[in-house]
């Protein structure tokens, strides 16, 4: 009770910072086991230098392509609203960003099997860096379904959402009903 007086009279970056810094304490031990059930349930990797082909997916110089997994980035093609309602290439955004989180450097992508057009499905990581989080931490892309999400990343998207953060600074079509349109 005494918690939810002090948070209101606070700023909401405030109670952001204080309720991820709650959350990490109060739910660590379950963090960490969703973590090794991720590196136990992932038994096959790739490692490898790979060239981002648009916000969810990558491709090695042999030409296997790998699915960024539990994400969901807008299409090359796409286009969304702003913080002013003004127009822009989200797809082409969040493919940039891609693109500069993984240029040259050698990813270790984590998998369990291929996709119907021949995708590792996969978790990447730059060291300790898990790219697909930071797809999502910076609202490059949002979670794909949430059924399946951990809960590290839907507090990732719960905070981007809430800062207003990349695609949600402003009005997007999930890229699920862009396809759909398409």
């Amino acid at each position: 009770m005494i918690k939810n007086i002090y948070l209101k009279s606070l700023p909401p970056i405030i109670v952001i910072i204080i309720s991820i810094i709650w959350f990490f304490d109060d739910n660590k031990g379950k963090l960490l086991k969703n973590i090794s059930n991720i590196n136990n349930n992932y038994n096959h990797e790739v490692r490898a230098v790979f060239k981002a082909i648009d916000g969810d997916s990558l491709r090695m110089s042999n030409g296997q392509e790998i699915r960024l997994l539990k994400i969901d980035a807008p299409e090359y093609k796409q286009k969304c609203f702003d913080k002013d309602n003004r127009e822009y290439h989200c797809g082409k955004v969040s493919s940039k960003f891609l693109r500069k989180l993984v240029k040259n450097r050698e990813l270790n992508c984590k998998y369990q099997k291929k996709d119907i057009y021949d995708r590792y499905l996969a978790i990447c990581y730059d060291g300790d860096k898990n790219i697909n989080h930071e797809m999502v931490k910076n609202g490059m892309a949002i979670i794909y379904n949430i059924h399946d999400a951990g809960d590290e990343l839907k507090l990732l998207e719960k905070t981007a959402r809430a800062n207003k953060i990349g695609l949600w600074q402003g009005k997007f079509l999930t890229p699920r009903e862009f396809r759909r349109m398409r």
